[in-house]
């Protein structure tokens, strides 16, 4: 992973975690995989 695409994994984190309206669970192994997963060319 670049460091740009962790950069942008952690910020995604970070707004989504403090974010308050609703409770969300959310493990960053799991956001990561699913980044990883957007940003994979078929």
């Amino acid at each position: 992973m670049t460091p740009k695409s962790k950069y942008l994994v952690n910020l995604i984190f970070k707004k989504l975690k403090t974010y308050k309206n609703k409770k969300i669970f959310l493990e960053k192994e799991s956001l990561n995989k699913f980044i990883l997963c957007l940003f994979k060319e078929n």
